[in-house]
């Protein structure tokens, strides 16, 4: 009703047309907790001037840009490419509609067949689709891909290592398909895969930073007729095994460490790519490239599995459109950057964390998370309480990572340190530096 400009009289009408007394009775059943209770008639708010006081007040309390960040944990401070907002920036792509039409849409569909090559190009799998919102629904829409190829079975199993995030993500789509859904260590998927697995899903690097040997958990799933689903930074393919020669079904993540700013947490976009014989179950949208009447290289939707354009019943997903504008910031970055490029900015982000890394486990009681391979980030645990060390981080400027006690209890007083390219050797050595000072 806030929405339109209808008076008491309109409104009354149409409440008693569907046979209820008053506005409030149509959200009776959204819990009370959840509902906005009515304001006064006599109070109109605030002011603009207030508003933007209000605001103001409520950035101030953001620390970024003004102290050094070494936050992660699935948002990294990663430099942008200035040709990223340069581009994005032009009319035609910052306004583009979703691209029903191709006539009319050459552009934008060419812009998001490169994007689906540059995904193809990362993971090594061989097709991928136009994006989706980002990493944890692309990790939910994968774990349904899977459940449609394999009719019969009826169980997932997540990594306990993969971020809570995510998971949480994949339980609210699940939950209404009675799902079966494991999440338990690493280490042991392997004891609970079943005759009724229809997926593996694991992290690569995984919410600690580790790189896991994904390959093991592929052959013994292979073994159970299970899928295997990879989430992965894109950048960790840059140094690291591709998801294909892992041996994955299906790829998914965020692509928010090409070209795409921390945001407060989005908009980003998510990838999914997957093996040639599972392209009929994956959401979304492909575009393709074809020929026109003149031979003319052209592009079109090749493939859309929403219910709005095919029957219901053998609809993927109710995914609508796509990130085109965010897949499009990443796009150019990868472009940007290059094949060597990208392998030589994740050769830096490895670096860099695992300098810091060795920089703190040479001091006196700090312990660090497991000793296998890291990437971009690790997980620090130091003699004293966690709420100390970041208190003494913060008088010094600076954001020392993620308490994991958030999301993990067994792990308090351990902090996910993430290190990206945007930290020299002297920014570094000073955090090192300060970590000392509490010891």
């Amino acid at each position: 009703m806030d929405f339109i400009s209808n008076q008491a009289p309109q409104i009354e009408e149409m409440l008693a047309a569907i046979g209820v007394p008053n506005v409030e009775a149509l959200f009776e059943s959204i819990p009370a907790k959840l509902r906005r209770i009515p304001q006064p008639d006599n109070d109109d708010g605030l002011s603009e001037f207030e508003g933007m006081r209000l605001m103001e007040s409520l950035a101030a309390k953001n620390t970024f840009p003004h102290n050094e960040n070494y936050l992660g944990a699935g948002a990294y401070e990663h430099h942008v490419p200035a040709l990223v907002e340069a581009i994005c920036s032009k009319s035609e792509f910052l306004t583009a509609y979703t691209p029903y039409q191709a006539e009319a849409s050459q552009g934008m569909l060419q812009i998001i067949f490169e994007f689906q090559s540059a995904i193809c190009a990362l993971t090594g799998l061989d097709v991928a689709n136009a994006s989706l919102y980002d990493g944890a629904s692309a990790c939910a829409e994968a774990l349904l891909m899977a459940l449609r190829s394999q009719p019969g079975r009826n169980k997932v199993i997540l990594a306990e290592s993969l971020h809570p995030h995510y998971r949480g993500v994949v339980d609210q789509y699940l939950v209404s398909h009675g799902t079966e859904r494991a999440t338990i260590p690493f280490t042991s998927i392997d004891n609970a895969l079943d005759s009724n697995t229809a997926a593996v899903l694991v992290q690569y690097p995984n919410f600690f930073g580790v790189i896991e040997d994904v390959s093991a958990i592929v052959a013994k799933a292979r073994s159970k007729g299970a899928l295997v689903v990879v989430c992965a930074n894109p950048l960790v393919y840059g140094l690291f095994t591709s998801a294909a020669e892992l041996g994955a079904d299906i790829a998914v993540g965020d692509c928010q460490p090409f070209g795409l700013p921390m945001q407060f947490g989005g908009p980003y976009a998510g990838y999914i790519a997957c093996r040639q014989d599972l392209v009929r179950q994956m959401p979304g949208r492909i575009v393709g490239e074809t020929k026109d009447t003149q031979g003319r290289r052209g592009f079109v939707l090749t493939m859309q599995a929403r219910e709005q354009h095919i029957r219901r019943e053998k609809a993927t997903s109710n995914i609508c459109t796509n990130q085109a504008l965010a897949a499009l910031a990443s796009l150019i970055a990868i472009l940007w950057y290059g094949k060597q490029g990208v392998h030589d900015l994740a050769l830096a982000n490895f670096q860099r964390a695992a300098y810091l890394k060795k920089a703190l486990l040479s001091l006196s009681g700090v312990e660090s998370l497991g000793n296998k391979p890291i990437f971009n980030e690790f997980a620090i645990r130091f003699p004293v309480p966690i709420e100390k060390v970041i208190r003494h981080f913060h008088s010094r400027g600076i954001e020392p990572g993620l308490d994991l006690g958030r999301y993990y209890p067994a792990l308090r007083d351990y902090l996910l340190v993430a290190v990206t390219e945007t930290k020299n050797r002297a920014q570094l050595d000073r955090y090192a530096a300060i970590a000392k000072e509490l010891l």
